[in-house]
Formats: C-alpha cells, structure tokens, sequence
C-alpha cells in the first residue's frame, strides 16, 4: 500500500528534523566549545607553570652563582668572608637567603652569618653525607630541614669545598619554604588548585594550595619523562585534577601546577548552561509553534471533510437520484403514445424516488441520521436506482449476497449505497453500454461491491468518469477499504471496491 504523506506527518516530520538540527548544532557548538575551553585552560596553565619554572631556575641560578663566587672567596681568604658575605648582601636578600653557612670535611660548622652558640656538628645531613661521597663539584638541594642555627624550616642549598680534589667541607645557604610558598599563594587556582616546586623524585621543596595525598603522589616523574607534560589524577572524593609540569633547566627540580578540572572548565559550563537553556526556550517555541500549525491544520481538515462531507452526500446522493429520475421520467414520455400503462408506473416510480430524495435532503438539512437499512430495503434502494432497459439504457443485472449486506453496519451500507448510485450513473451517463452487472458479496472477512458494464471503457485517471472516482475512492477510504477501476476502450470498465465488513 502507497504511504500518503499528510500536512500533520509533515509538520511534526519538520518539527523532528528541526529540534535534530538544532541540538546537533548545539552539539557541535558545545564540543567546539568544550575543546577550546581545554585547550585555552591548558594553555594558561602551562602557560603560568613555564613562567614559574623559569622564575625559579633564575632564583636557583642566582644561588647557586652567589654559592660559588663565596666558595672561591672562602678559600682564597676565610678570614675576609664576612666582607665577601656582606658584598653579595642585596643579592641574597632578594633570593630571600637566610643563612650562609661553612662546614669542614667532619661536619663541624667553621662559619655562620647568624649568630650561634655552641658548634655544632653536621656530619648526619643528607647533603653532607652525598656531597662528601660524591667526590665531584655539584649542588645537591635538600628538603626542608629544621636548621640548628636559623631554629627554623629551610631548603638548604649547597656545593662541596674541594682542595685538590679531595672533599674539605662544604658550603650552604638556607632558603625558607614559606618564603617560595608566598610567591605560589598569589596564584589564583580554585578550591582544589595547587602550585610546588619538588625534586623529580617526588620529594615537594615548597607547595601551596590543596595539598591531599594524591597531589603528593602525582608530583613524582617516572624515569625519563619528558621536560613538560601534563599529568591527570582522580582522588576517591571524586576531584578530578590536571597536572601541568616543568623541569627546571640545568637542575632536577620541576614546578607543578594543578587545578581541578571543574574550575579549569568553568567558563565552558556557563556556556554550555546558556546554550542548553537557550536550546531548551528555542525547542518549546518550536513545539509551541508546532502545536498552532497542528491546531489550524485540524481546523482546516475539519472543514475539508465538511465540504467532502456535503459533495459526497449531495454528488453522490440527491444528484445522482434527480439525474435518475429524470432518466425514468424521459422513458416515460417515450411511453406514453405505446405503453401509458408502463408510463404511468415510471411516472409513480419517479414520483416515489423523488419523495425519497426530498427526505434525504431534509435529513441532510436537519443533520438527523439515517435509520438502518434491512436486507430489503437495502435490495429495494438498489433496485430503485436502476431504471428499466429501453433506447440508450443498458440492461442491468443484479447479483446481491443477502448475508453480505446484514454483515453491513448501518455507516458502512449508507456508503455502499452512494458507491452504488455514483457507479450506476456513471455507466448510465459515460459508458453507452448494453449490459452492466452490480455484484455485491463476500469474500472471506471482506465484502466486494463490484460494477462491470461492456461499454466503452474509461482510462481510470481522476477525471476520466467526472467526479465518480474521487468520490468513490473518498467513501472507500471511509470504509477503510480499497477501490479500484479499470477500463479497456471499447471492451468496458470495472469498478470494485473492497473492505472489512463491519470494521
């Protein structure tokens, strides 16, 4: 069966395909959007962590520079360091220097810029212990240490005194943690955000932020990880972080930042929210105007089955039966002269037909239905809209299945009948035939109204029997049923409809 498209399937079609294009629109925008607000949140963050590694390669540098220039004035003249200690003064201010400090190959301490009583020993420090093993010039930099002079938690920077190659003390200046904490504070990076400066072992120098377990964890490199990354690490309370890191050039430090992924994305989620409600008010106005398209488009089929419902019932009903009548009633004054007996019954025949329209037009009128046929006055109806044979009317043959017409509920025989009358005239009015057929029967589930003639044919395209087919297919539609006709030139047409007795 052919799929007929209808004005409401093809709004609601248009309102699907529409609500699809644009939230596949929104999709796209939201994943573009989502992809940029990666992209530029990455960027800023590596952004800001290069910027700190470069800050504390420079401040180690300077350190690290000033510790050399005092090693060579210490063992040029220990006596004159406090000169050389007091002329790299602004220097070691601005690198928030604490303590500089000489210890001798066992670990005695032979100078300090602070104040100290006692001596004391420094043999059992990490540092003291790698630089006096490692026989070579390098700067090892602890973790933070409580120190016996300063009383206080520092980073302890330091290189070994060598004398001809052989380790003869070492030199340290001590920076406080907080003091690299304070430039981190400043960094604006969430709830969950932090910022540190750790070994690549994973041992934090300074750090600033939140500070869980697994901040800690993420901050160790695996062998051989490359100079800047980006490291993801999910907590069991559900905080999803974003590493971002940096080697420090020239030493085996490196700068993390993290933040956790809800304040890196914030200003995609504003986003997303507006387009979302924005889709949301877009998609009820669609509907809302879908809705008006629907409701005007039922008021408009309302009136056109009003008017199908009038031209069927008039076309169909009152027209046919006034053309037939006239037909009967011409017979009869063709009559009169040879037969006035058969005349006069045509005459009383036309005169019974045209009461029974003159009823229908006032049922029609007052909008009253029609009362149910029985099987003989549905057979008597249908014999009524044949007129007897004579000079241009075909000979009609009736073939009516009793038990076909009480399966008919009262609807559907009111349409089998207009099919009838409209089939009837057509072969009257079109076919100039001499034999026609009307077979009414059943056929399993289904009853089949047939009219056959041996006219002259008709092509079946709408237009080629007037208005009778539109009409009758409108009324096989009615009935939930299928109509057909076919028509060969000069051999006779066909006409047949089927459909589910009592449906």
């Amino acid at each position: 069966m052919r799929f007929r498209s209808t004005p409401r399937f093809e709004v609601l079609a248009g309102l699907i395909l529409v609500l699809l294009a644009l939230w596949a629109a929104i999709g796209v925008l939201l994943s573009d959007a989502g992809r940029h607000a990666r992209e530029t949140a990455g960027a800023a963050q590596r952004n800001v962590v290069r910027s700190l590694s470069e800050y504390e390669a420079s401040s180690i540098r300077a350190i690290d520079i000033s510790l050399r220039h005092l090693r060579d004035d210490w063992m040029r003249d220990a006596r004159a360091f406090d000169e050389s200690v007091a002329r790299l003064e602004q220097y070691l201010a601005k690198e928030r220097v604490i303590q500089v400090a000489v210890v001798d190959a066992e670990g005695w301490l032979l100078y300090s810029r602070l104040p100290q009583t006692g001596r004391p020993n420094f043999s059992d420090r990490k540092y003291f212990r790698i630089l006096k093993e490692g026989g070579r010039d390098q700067l090892v930099i602890s973790e933070p240490v409580f120190g016996r002079v300063t009383g206080q938690w520092a980073i302890q920077l330091t290189r070994p005194i060598l004398r001809d190659g052989a380790f003869a003390g070492l030199i340290v200046v001590a920076v406080p943690p907080p003091a690299l904490e304070r430039v981190y504070s400043e960094i604006r990076l969430g709830p969950h955000g932090s910022v540190s400066l750790a070994r690549v072992d994973g041992t934090v120098l300074a750090h600033a932020g939140d500070r869980p377990d697994e901040v800690l964890r993420a901050l160790e490199l695996p062998e051989g990880a490359a100079p800047a990354g980006e490291l993801r690490v999910a907590s069991p309370e559900g905080v999803d972080r974003i590493f971002s890191y940096r080697k420090l050039d020239d030493y085996p430090l490196a700068v993390f930042i993290g933040q956790d992924v809800g304040t890196m994305l914030a200003p995609y989620y504003r986003q997303r929210d507006v387009l979302a409600w924005g889709g949301a008010l877009a998609s009820m106005l669609l509907i809302a105007l879908a809705l008006a398209l629907l409701a005007r488009e039922r008021e408009r089929a309302k009136r056109i089955d009003e008017r199908e419902r009038l031209m069927l019932e008039l076309h169909d009903g009152c027209i046919q039966s006034i053309y037939a009548i006239g037909l009967s009633l011409e017979q009869s004054r063709r009559m009169l002269a040879k037969d006035p007996a058969r005349a006069a019954r045509a005459i009383a025949d036309a005169g019974a037909n045209l009461n029974l329209v003159i009823q229908d037009l006032r049922s029609f009128i007052s909008g009253e239905a029609r009362a149910a046929h029985t099987e003989d006055e549905f057979i008597a109806e249908i014999q009524r809209m044949v007129p007897e044979p004579g000079a241009g009317v075909p000979a009609f043959t009736l073939d009516i299945d009793g038990d076909a017409v009480r399966q008919l509920t009262a609807e559907q025989a009111a349409h089998v009948l207009r099919i009838a009358r409209e089939a009837i005239s057509n072969v009257l009015r079109h076919a100039g035939a001499r034999q026609a057929r009307l077979t009414l029967a059943r056929h399993g589930e289904e009853v089949r109204l047939e009219v056959v003639d041996d006219g002259g044919g008709v092509d079946g395209k709408p237009g080629g029997i007037g208005l009778g087919l539109p009409h009758i297919q409108a009324r096989a539609r009615k009935l939930r049923g299928r109509a057909s006709i076919e028509g060969t030139p000069n051999r006779g047409t066909r006409v047949a409809v089927e459909f589910r007795a009592g449906a």
